[in-house]
């Protein structure tokens, strides 16, 4: 089982959909962060497409999550659900590639000695136990490919004009094919290019699962190294949250620190693995209803959309 120490997520700025995600479902737990489309128009209901897509996502984890033995396969169930509900609910076809919601996920799974870990995009994962702290998610490469593209786009400071949109698309009708980047979305397959990881970890261990709009915090602006913000997560995730915030807001044209807008979605879930189970004991568990109260262990809790603060320090923002 899992103990949900705090969780908060918030979009990037206000008036926008939130397209992040987290949650935990048996002896997993994820965080999802859907890639803001690019389209002229949705193809689906809802605040937007990639919101659609990390809500779909939650519903076929907490379908499946009590019947699955790895996080890969539970990734992969949810490719499945996905796709078919994107033919069924969509109205019309794509035209390119770039108009397919697209999602950054890591799913890990907690049993007796380690943590199983799937993931696809830049989404991070920080493991504590009695060996220190471990870092999953993403790719260097990646982070800082996006970062050069953006200081040479971004640049002068004009926001996304429609050469910075082009470009994107470009990128976006790349994503899974073999000249482009694999990545999460409802269509056959996108799961199967997904890193797979084992962590053997001895004893109890805190995990904070950060989409990369959190992992900015640390990996862009320096606020934190990994171990700080686990500290800093125990006294509650508004305070770090509202720092990576301030960043941003004195940095409104995206120069100093180069990205596509000026704030992401940020999300960050922050769980303790103590008395867990082998995966075989978990087979059958019936799956609770996800709910906001952070403070006791639960089967299931979600959040998706929306600003939650469901924080370890009860406090709103």
């Amino acid at each position: 089982m899992l103990d949900v120490l705090g969780s908060v997520t918030a979009p990037g700025r206000e008036g926008r959909p939130n397209e992040d995600g987290c949650g935990t479902v048996g002896p997993f737990a994820f965080v999802i962060d859907g890639a803001t489309g690019l389209g002229h128009e949705p193809l689906l209901d809802g605040p937007s497409d990639a919101q659609w897509l990390t809500s779909a996502l939650i519903a076929s984890f907490h379908a499946h999550g009590d019947r699955v033995d790895s996080p890969l396969e539970l990734m992969q169930w949810a490719v499945r659900d996905t796709e078919l509900r994107f033919t069924q609910e969509r109205r019309r076809s794509p035209q390119e590639r770039y108009e397919i919601p697209t999602a950054a996920v890591l799913v890990a799974q907690f049993t007796d000695g380690h943590v199983d870990i799937a993931e696809l995009g830049d989404c991070a994962l920080y493991l504590r136990d009695g060996a220190g702290i471990s870092r999953y998610g993403g790719t260097a490469r990646g982070r800082a490919l996006e970062q050069e593209n953006a200081r040479k786009m971004m640049g002068r400071g004009g926001g996304r004009s429609p050469e910075v949109v082009a470009f994107l698309r470009a990128i976006r009708n790349k994503a899974n094919t073999p000249k482009g980047y694999p990545i999460i979305a409802p269509e056959a397959g996108s799961a199967d290019r997904a890193r797979v990881f084992r962590h053997a970890i001895n004893g109890p261990c805190e995990a904070l699962f950060l989409s990369d709009g959190f992992d900015a915090a640390i990996e862009d602006y320096g606020l934190y190294d990994g171990e700080g913000l686990m500290d800093a997560a125990r006294s509650g995730l508004s305070g770090p949250l509202e720092a990576l915030r301030a960043v941003e807001r004195d940095d409104p044209d995206c120069v100093r620190y180069p990205r596509f807008k000026q704030g992401d979605d940020a999300t960050a879930l922050y769980v303790r693995s103590g008395a867990v189970q082998p995966a075989s004991a978990m087979d059958g568990r019936e799956t609770g209803k996800a709910d906001h109260d952070t403070t006791t262990t639960r089967s299931a809790h979600a959040a998706v959309g929306g600003s939650h603060p469901w924080d370890g320090d009860g406090k709103g923002r």
